[in-house]
């Protein structure tokens, strides 16, 4: 006895095959979205305590703070001055060409004026 199955009742039973697999897998899916909601919690709590450690870092802001001002008002703008000036003496004394003296001196003021700029445009008032 041969069994004969058109082609609409085997795209019906593939459908079927596809539903119960499909819902196989949101099963899965919402299992492994527990563990990780779970998981995630987990490492919330367990690193809960370690905002109340970084209260203490008053001294370490301070510290911060004082070296950015101290970058941002002294160090470099005097560093681009003495970057300037050895740059005008290799001129004068025609070590560097002046081609590559305009660069490199159009480089330095750039740079010695980024910190500044930056200030001005994103600094806290």
């Amino acid at each position: 006895m041969v069994i004969s199955i058109n082609t609409e009742e085997m795209l019906f039973m593939k459908t079927l095959i596809r539903m119960k697999n499909m819902k196989r897998l949101i099963n899965n899916k919402s299992k492994s979205k527990n563990s990780i909601v779970a998981i995630a919690a987990t490492v919330t709590v367990f690193f809960m305590d370690t905002l109340v450690y970084a209260q203490t870092l008053d001294k370490a802001e301070k510290a911060l703070g004082s070296l950015k001002k101290d970058l941002v008002e002294k160090i470099i703008p005097v560093a681009a001055v003495v970057i300037l000036l050895c740059l005008a003496i290799g001129y004068a004394g025609r070590y560097i060409e002046k081609d590559t003296f305009i660069r490199w001196a159009i480089g330095v003021i750039i740079a010695g004026s980024a910190t500044q700029l930056a200030t001005m445009l994103f600094g806290t008032p």
